[in-house]
């Protein structure tokens, strides 16, 4: 046999009340025209221009970037970069330069493609 949720019963008919004053039509305030003419006074919304909209979204990336950037030793980062470099071998190396060139070839010939609009 289930056990029945003591709460269900509740829930439910609050669901109900709830459903049910939200089905009333509400009358309409008779504001005469008022909000109308209150919208009709607000001033236009300014356009920003396109170096505007780009300022405001690189000037906070590139502070953001330095301040996160100067919290690291740069010494520490070029030893382990170093590290890295020597331990990799040629393969490697070579399979990752030719994965980076299929990305960067793919990402141009997706630009290009959708600059000449071939596709949308």
């Amino acid at each position: 046999m289930m056990k029945q949720d003591p709460h269900f019963s509740e829930d439910e008919q609050f669901e109900n009340f709830l459903s049910a004053q939200l089905k009333q039509s509400q009358p309409y305030l008779m504001d005469d025209n008022f909000s109308a003419q209150v919208m009709a006074k607000l001033p236009a919304k300014k356009k920003l221009s396109v170096r505007q909209e780009r300022l405001i979204i690189v000037l906070p990336l590139v502070v953001i970037s330095v301040l996160v950037l100067s919290q690291f030793s740069l010494f520490a980062l070029g030893v382990k970069l170093y590290t890295l470099l020597v331990a990799v071998d040629v393969a490697s190396l070579m399979k990752m330069g030719l994965a980076i060139s299929a990305v960067a070839f793919s990402s141009a010939s997706y630009w290009f493609a959708r600059q000449a609009r071939l596709f949308q």
